[in-house]
Parts: C-alpha cells; structure tokens; sequence
C-alpha cells in the first residue's frame, strides 16, 4: 500500500513540474504574444507566472521525497516490514548503488531536486531547464516500471508509458497550473485580463479534450494488451483497477467538453467584445459569472485528474495477469464468489491457529468472519447515509446515529481482525508497526474512528457547510485508496488464494473510492446535489453488500 500511495505522489508531482514548462512556454508565453501586448493582461500574466514557480517548486520537491521515501519501502519490502521496523544503512546503501532501481531513483532525485532549483530562479530561460529536467524524469520513471520488465515488446511499451506520463502533464499538469490562478481569475485581473485567458483556453481547450479521451483509448489498449480477455476484467486485481481509473477519468472528459463547447466560445465572445467597445457593468457581471463557471469546471477536472493519477501509482504495483493468466481467479474461485452466502458464524479461537507456518482452514474462515460482519456494518453505515438525506425525524436520527455505529465497528476492526494484537496482546505495537498487514488493519480502525469524530462534531455544530462537511470524502477516498493498494503478497498462503484477496480487494476498492468521489463533488457543488446523495450511499451498500454476502477465502 505505502508504494503504491508514494508511486502515485511521485507521478503527480512529475506530472506538476512538467505541466507548468507545458503551460508557460506552450500556452502563457505564446498567447500573450498573439495579443501582441493588448493592455490589461499584464497583471493577470504576473499571477499566473508566479503561482506556476510555486507549484512547479512543490511538485518536484513531493516526487522527490516520495522517491527518497521509496528506497526506503523497497528495502523494507525486501525484509516483509514495513519503514518503521527500523532498516540497515548498510543494506539501504547497497540497493540505493549496486541495483537498477535504486541508482535510477538516486538520478531522479538529484535531476527533481535540481529542476526545483531552477524554477526559483529569476531567468526567464529558465523553463527550457524546467522541460529538460522533467521529461528526463519521466525516462527515468518509466525505466523502472512494467513496461520496462516486457520481456517482448520493451521499446514500444516503454514509448507507450512515457507518452502515457506525458499526455498525462499536458492535460493535467496544465489544468493544476490554471486551477493555482484561480484567484486571481475570478478577481479584477481575470476581468481585466479576459483577452488573455480567452487566448490561453482557445489553444488548450481541444488539446485537452483530446488527450483526455486518447487516455480513454490508452486505457483500453492496456486492457487488451496486459490482460489476456474480457473475461480477465473482473477476475483479476490489475483489471478492476484499471476499469477504477477509466471510471474516475469521466467527469474530466465531461468538464472537457464543457469548456470547449461552452466556455471557450464565451470567453472568445467577451475579449472580442473588450477590443470594440468600453465594457458596461453588464459586461463586468457576464464575465464574473463566466470565470466562476470556469473556476468549477476546472476544479471537477482537476479533481478527476488527480484521482487518475493517483489509481495509476496503484495500477503501476499490480501485476498483470499476462498471457498465462497467472494472477486471475480460478474457475473455482468464480464459482465461489457468484454464490452469495450469510455470514460466517461458525468459527474456530483465533488462539489455535496463530502462528502456524501456513494457513489453515480455521484461519481462513475467521477471516471471512471478520469481513463478512464489517460487511453488515458497512451496509448499516451506508442506509444511515441515505437515511439522512430524508426530510422530518428521519433524516435527523440518522443524521445523530451513523457515527454511534462508526464506534463499535472500529472496535471490532482493531480486535478481531487481528486478535493477536489486542485480545491475546502476543504482538507489540513495535511489531505491529513493522508488519504491513496488521498496520493497515490497525490504520483502517484508526480513520473509521476519526470519521466518527468528525461526523459527531458536524452534527453537534450543526454546520452543513463547514469544513467538517468534507470529512466524509476524504476518509472514504483515502480508505478507498487503502483498500485498492491493499496486497497480501507476504501472507503465508498459496499465489491464487493471494491473488483471491486481492481481488476482492479491489472490488472493495472500485465501491468506495466511486463513493467518496461522488461524494466530494457534491459537496463542493459540483454534482447534482439530490442524484449525488442517492449514489454515494448505495456505493457504501453495495460495498457492505458484497463484504457480507460475497467474500471468500475458502471454497
């Protein structure tokens, strides 16, 4: 899970740095050429400059630590510990200069470190700079992912991948950028500078709608190409996360087309506009009203842009189940999980299994326990988030009780799903912040528990539109993340039952993370309010649904 998160931060920030060369010298600098100095712009152009050095500076700056943060996960990965076991220099030394990944990490960092560097300088050529040391990044990110382990077909699959990063910071590299100067869009320099922006909307609008669904289309030839069917969609874990991410990509095409269709006309219309005649108050209120449509709809891109990337650093540390179908569902694991079954009841004392060198039966059915009853607790939590949309009495006791129910199941998550650590007290928590395992079912407990916190102190202060209201998004997304990166690979168990877990996982992953986006849009009024908060909740039921009924380790 940690490399996946890092993989995913890592990308984003590469996709920041090299979105702002993007923007500044293919878009900022040629436009305000073409207006060969129209009065007004100016201002605007200062903003934007200044708000791009920024981010530029934190995107590399974040890929870097994200990368250095990585060395550290693959040598404890190579231990089955996690960071926090503590780790030998002498063994971080080793894998940092005498192996592939580590000295190419080791030259992204120093090249991230240095494009920061550059972009606080004041040189105006320094955004050549900026390029070079971002796409060279972008080399280097792709000679150590799976493109580069092919063992056929290596140098297209590589150009494959660094066109895929590439495209990635043409569209959502820029829109960052574009986002960042939103401020100063939507006050006088936005009005002021309406020629401006119009230019720079004009030249990016169907280049990012275009790229947008040539990802869509790449998304699909990754499916084609990794896995061996249609039918290796659903049963394998790489194939379930790639459908999350050609999911989460579709707002960003419908904010696509909203801005070349709609708001790229309209700000071509009211620049024209500003050249003939003297603005009128009118006017004034036309382009406020345009710049903040234009503000939303960059958000719900961006929003969705940043959810891709991130589910491709998840996507990037699964395997593929390749040619030979090794890391998909058996037929017998099919047949097991299209038959629905109530929750396990039956089950053995966690204390005649633990610490056997394989899993047994017992152990395996006791995790279908744990899972099957966090199910039904799901499935409850969810009905109480539908049950407060509803009008009257209602609405306000679900409202008061969905985070009273939040309590016993981050209780029954923090014991039962490991009792060693808290009902026999066998393991330390120094052990437990070494295992991998036991520390995401211990961090699952922890943010069911803040949710409850937070849900409790939106209710008691009665603030719908407080910052306590974006509470739930981010837990379900971040839970959602937690899940879909959520690899049993050190387990003691057999590659397919392995590869059974991980794929329900990330069904749990494609239920939650749908939600909580889902979620996040209509909080931030991006969503049809009353359709949103009739899918995100069934989103919830269907997890619960699925854990309780659907989930098997055993056949």
């Amino acid at each position: 899970m940690e490399h996946s998160l890092l993989h995913g931060l890592d990308l984003l920030g590469q996709i920041t740095a090299l979105g702002g060369a993007f923007f500044v010298l293919g878009l900022l600098r040629p436009a305000q050429k073409a207006l060969a100095g129209v009065s007004g712009d100016e201002e605007l152009k200062q903003a934007m400059l200044a708000a791009t050095t920024r981010w530029v500076v934190r995107g590399a700056l974040g890929a870097a630590l994200a990368t250095a943060i990585g060395i550290l996960v693959d040598v404890a990965e190579t231990q089955i510990a996690t960071i926090f076991g503590g780790l030998s220099l002498d063994l971080i030394g080793k894998f940092a200069f005498h192996t592939h990944v580590g000295r190419l990490s080791l030259m992204r960092i120093g090249l991230l470190l240095l494009t920061a560097v550059v972009a606080k300088m004041r040189w105006a050529g320094k955004w050549w700079l900026v390029l070079a040391g971002s796409t060279t990044g972008v080399v280097l990110t792709g000679l150590v992912s799976h493109a580069a382990a092919q063992p056929s077909g290596r140098a297209v699959m590589l150009s494959a991948q660094m066109t895929h990063i590439i495209a990635a910071a043409l569209w959502v590299g820029v829109l960052i950028h574009l986002l960042a100067s939103r401020r100063g869009m939507e006050g006088p320099a936005g009005s002021a500078g309406i020629g401006l922006l119009a230019e720079i909307v004009w030249r990016f609008s169907p280049l990012a709608l275009a790229i947008t669904s040539l990802l869509g289309i790449s998304g699909i030839w990754m499916l084609c190409r990794f896995l061996s069917g249609p039918s290796a969609v659903p049963t394998s874990a790489y194939g379930l996360t790639l459908v999350v991410k050609m999911m989460v990509l579709t707002p960003a095409i419908y904010a696509g087309w909203v801005n070349f269709r709609i708001i790229r006309p309209a700000l071509q219309r009211l620049a024209r506009r500003d050249t003939r005649t003297q603005a009128n108050a009118a006017d004034e209120g036309e382009k406020a009203g345009l710049l903040r449509r234009f503000g939303r709809t960059l958000e719900l891109e961006v929003t969705s842009g940043v959810m891709v990337i991130t589910v491709a650093g998840i996507l990037a540390s699964v395997s593929p189940p390749g040619e030979a179908g090794a890391f998909r569902l058996t037929a017998t694991q099919q047949e097991a999980l299209l038959h629905p079954h109530l929750p396990v009841t039956n089950i053995a004392d966690p204390a005649t299994f633990y610490g056997a060198p394989e899993r047994t039966a017992a152990d395996l059915r006791y995790a279908e326990f744990t899972h099957n009853w966090s199910g039904v607790m799901v499935c409850l939590l969810g009905l109480g988030w539908l049950a407060q949309s509803a009008p009257g009495r209602l609405g306000r006791w679900a409202e008061r009780g969905w985070p009273l129910l939040l309590i016993p199941f981050a209780l029954f998550v923090a014991v039962a799903a490991d009792p060693e650590v808290w009902w026999y007290r066998e393991v330390t928590p120094m052990q437990v912040l070494r295992d991998p395992q036991l520390l995401e079912h211990q961090l699952g407990a922890v943010l069911i528990l803040i949710l409850a916190w937070l849900g409790w102190r939106q209710h008691a202060r009665l603030d719908t539109q407080g910052p306590m209201r974006y509470a739930v998004p981010i837990v379900l997304t971040a839970g959602g993340i937690l899940l879909l990166g959520h690899a049993h690979s050190t387990l003691n168990t057999a590659e397919d039952l392995q590869n059974m877990i991980n794929v329900q996982h990330a069904v749990f992953g494609m239920f939650i993370i749908t939600g909580g986006m889902v979620n996040w849009l209509v909080v931030r009024n991006l969503f049809p309010k009353r359709l949103g908060n009739l899918i995100w909740p069934t989103m919830i039921i269907g997890l619960g649904l699925f854990m309780a009924f659907c989930y098997r380790e055993t056949m």
